[in-house]
């Protein structure tokens, strides 16, 4: 019964956040900033929600807590790069975006080795 109410609730929050990194400016009372760059940044933002509700839709093992922690860097990390890659396919491709893009999945790479070795 628990594992389907996280399951819920991740899929409650993926949409949300996928509306939202679609729509940034639907929350808010400030008009989107013209700068294609910085509307991406403002999706961005919402990619917590989408790693958020990656995590509860897909990790299920709480214990032990370094799996756990790793398991949400990964998810929060991968909702990032999920709401920078959508972004930069509406908003344009910029060398900045790109060098971001790339960092976030160096960070990747590395939790997810973590999450590999702490792996029983």
């Amino acid at each position: 019964m628990m594992n389907m109410l996280l399951k819920i609730s991740g899929v409650i929050l993926l949409m949300a956040g996928l509306i939202l990194a679609y729509k940034p400016g639907l929350l808010s009372t400030y008009p989107l900033p013209t700068d294609p760059y910085q509307v991406i940044e403002k999706r961005v933002r919402w990619g917590f929600m989408i790693g958020l509700g990656l995590l509860l839709l897909f990790h299920h093992p709480w214990t032990p807590w370094g799996l756990t922690v790793s398991a949400l860097l990964i998810a929060l990390t991968t909702g990032i790069i999920i709401a920078r890659l959508l972004g930069m396919l509406w908003d344009g491709f910029f060398a900045k975006q790109m060098l971001w893009l790339a960092v976030e999945l160096g960070a990747l790479l590395i939790f997810g080795f973590l999450y590999w070795k702490l792996k029983p």
